[in-house]
């Protein structure tokens, strides 16, 4: 089931690389024989459910550019798999289809960098002293950005509603 999400991500990003249909033959025919090799179709394999899909379906990640962060993120999961498999030499297969997500990758890059602060942002150890100080000096800020973000939704939000009529907001009071 893995590998099919990866093909999934592969054909999607092809669309938006432009890859040839011949390419994305050969990494379907990769990732076939990467199912092979692991024996993905066993049925203990659907025990514990799936390891990507169930976040690409689950609807958090519904905006475009927030599923290419998740997008980026599952390549270079699959990268880091495939760079950790001891056969050697390894298969022409595992070659191209490395290949293949590494250029992937650099198309995802952005995003990549965007999860890696996520990742980064949630590592960090709120119960230390020096951490807190400097996140303390820094809440003005942070908030002044919450606001400015508030702001640009309330525009959006009125241009979206042109004739004037104001949405029900929820009394939380």
């Amino acid at each position: 089931m893995a590998w099919q999400i990866c093909l999934i991500i592969l054909l999607a990003a092809r669309s938006s690389l432009g890859l040839t249909s011949s390419t994305s033959e050969r990494i379907t025919s990769a990732i076939e024989s990467l199912q092979k090799d692991f024996n993905a179709t066993r049925s203990d394999v659907a025990e514990g459910g799936p390891v990507f899909t169930k976040m690409l379906d689950s609807g958090l990640w519904s905006q475009p550019n927030e599923k290419k962060i998740l997008i980026a993120q599952i390549i270079s999961k699959y990268v880091q798999m495939l760079n950790n498999i001891t056969k050697t030499p390894a298969p022409q297969y595992i070659k191209e289809l490395r290949e293949a997500l590494e250029d992937y990758k650099k198309n995802y890059n952005e995003s990549l960098m965007k999860a890696n602060d996520l990742i980064h942002l949630a590592q960090l150890p709120m119960d230390n002293l020096r951490t807190q100080r400097k996140a303390v000096l820094e809440m003005t800020r942070v908030l002044q950005e919450v606001k400015k973000e508030e702001s640009r939704r309330r525009r959006r939000s009125q241009r979206q509603n042109p004739r004037g009529l104001k949405r029900r907001m929820p009394n939380m009071g």
